[in-house]
């Protein structure tokens, strides 16, 4: 009897709780184990005691943005190597290279397509 490997962890961090709600459920009910955080700082919080392989965030939130949570996010040391999707509805070429350049993976439009969503998750994660 071969063991099922256990399901990737994703933390979504969105302040808007009807995207967090969203974002959550589809990747449950894709088999991801996920955590949420209503802001960066709840999310760091989290993470002190959370491994995870993944991280969806948004870009524009209070207390700091998905760019300086990823930066900070990337600064503890069990956590430097995990990827980082981030959504935005402000996804101009400026944004997307400066998340680039500061350690997201990679960039998701809002309003999130859901296939997308998941294509970048499972390659993010694999």
């Amino acid at each position: 009897m071969s063991q099922q490997p256990a399901p990737k962890v994703v933390l979504v961090v969105d302040d808007d709780p009807d995207q967090l709600v969203l974002v959550a459920t589809i990747l449950g009910k894709n088999g991801y184990s996920v955590h949420t955080a209503p802001n960066p700082v709840h999310a760091l919080a989290l993470l002190e005691n959370l491994d995870v392989d993944l991280v969806v965030t948004d870009l524009m939130m209070p207390h700091a943005d998905g760019i300086a949570f990823s930066e900070k996010l990337h600064a503890m040391p069990k956590h430097r190597n995990v990827p980082v999707i981030m959504m935005t509805a402000y996804g101009t070429d400026e944004i997307v290279d400066k998340g680039m350049r500061r350690g997201i993976a990679l960039t998701l439009s809002k309003p999130v397509e859901l296939s997308k969503l998941l294509d970048l998750v499972g390659f993010a994660t694999h």
